[in-house]
């Protein structure tokens, strides 16, 4: 269990007026105690009170993952005679309901949120508590995304020589995929992007059966875990000689990529580094093409607090991780994105990556 993490938690509830708060398969549960499942049609959830006493339901196929950590409070369920029973048992064990019971409403399913409901007379979102304990970053996670980092940019440069007129995309991915996992990855946190030619203009382009031409720019975005903690990188790669244009759009976003990362220091806002890219793109007249925000949060989830937008007045503080990948992306012609991982330090920032965003001409 996190001890420090459990006590920030109970902490919050005090102050919040909350007496429990329902945890289920994902992330926060991965934070907090260290057991790593996913959701399923099983019911499995931990309770932490207001007094730190913890309970956790949960199916027998996972009883392992859970008794050391649990011991008595713990109830579980065999998969013929469902949760019912055990519920009857934690409930007795609660011995009367919570008032004001905090639940997770982006990753509770109605099954849960049902459940929660009848250990509770009122039920609250426990999202902004439990993102509070995340946001900012220890030294040990910090070393866990560099090592993530690291795994990104070997893994790009091992590719770069298949980046060639006539591969397919989804054949790129492949090999990005397959040399992140030799280099320690656990998964991909999201579907691997390689976009080439008119396909780079949709910033979500995911790998297809689309070859490779010359004269073409290939974005290329991507994720690596690493003991848990997400790592993403975007690069755009020239193949053969590309036109004025496409020069002229990608230093354009490596400028405003350069604006926003310098700005990056404890006491500035998002806004205000979402504000330092934007302005460097409208100055050039491509502000209409700039459809994404500027960065997200990063962490155990590819996309968390704190997000780098218009209008979030959230204020930088050390430890923060996020990346900055502004982008342009012109309909039917091509589109242009470079990110990389920056943390906040007590005076400035630190970027993750070393790769250099200069246009890499293949």
């Amino acid at each position: 269990m996190n001890k420090k993490a459990k006590q920030e938690l109970q902490n919050l509830m005090e102050n919040k007026s909350i007496d429990a708060v329902g945890i289920v398969p994902g992330t926060n549960l991965f934070y907090l105690t260290g057991i790593r499942i996913k959701q399923s049609e099983r019911l499995t959830f931990i309770l932490i009170l207001k007094n730190g006493e913890t309970f956790a339901l949960v199916p027998e196929v996972e009883l392992d993952k859970f008794e050391t950590i649990f011991a008595e409070n713990i109830f579980s369920y065999k998969d013929e005679s469902g949760p019912e029973e055990a519920l009857k048992k934690l409930r007795k064990r609660l011995s009367e309901k919570s008032s004001v019971v905090s639940v997770e409403y982006s990753n509770c399913r109605v099954m849960e949120y049902r459940v929660f409901e009848s250990l509770g007379k009122e039920i609250k979102n426990a999202d902004d508590m439990v993102n509070k304990l995340r946001v900012s970053k220890t030294k040990e996670e910090n070393d866990d995304l560099r090592s993530a980092v690291q795994v990104l940019e070997e893994s790009f440069e091992a590719i770069i020589p298949i980046v060639k007129p006539g591969v397919k995309e989804i054949e790129i991915a492949a090999q990005l995929e397959y040399e992140m996992k030799k280099r320690g990855s656990t998964g991909t946190p999201f579907e691997t992007i390689v976009a080439s030619g008119y396909r780079g203009a949709s910033p979500h382009g995911r790998a297809s059966n689309k070859k490779i031409k010359g004269s073409e720019l290939v974005v290329i975005d991507f994720g690596s875990t690493v003991n848990g903690y997400v790592g993403d990188i975007c690069r755009t790669i020239a193949v053969g000689e590309t036109g004025k244009e496409e020069k002229k759009v990608y230093e354009i976003v490596r400028e405003a990529q350069e604006s926003a990362i310098n700005l990056v220091k404890p006491g500035i806002t998002a806004h205000e580094v979402d504000e330092a890219a934007r302005k460097v793109i409208n100055t050039h007249g491509y502000g209409e093409y700039f459809t994404h925000r500027t960065g997200h949060g990063l962490g155990l989830n590819s996309h968390e607090k704190p997000y780098i937008m218009q209008d979030n007045k959230t204020v930088l503080e050390p430890g923060m991780v996020f990346s900055i990948e502004p982008g342009i992306y012109l309909p039917d012609k091509f589109g242009v994105r470079i990110e990389d991982n920056i943390v906040v330090t007590e005076d400035g920032s630190e970027n993750l990556m070393k790769l250099s965003t200069n246009l890499i001409e293949n």
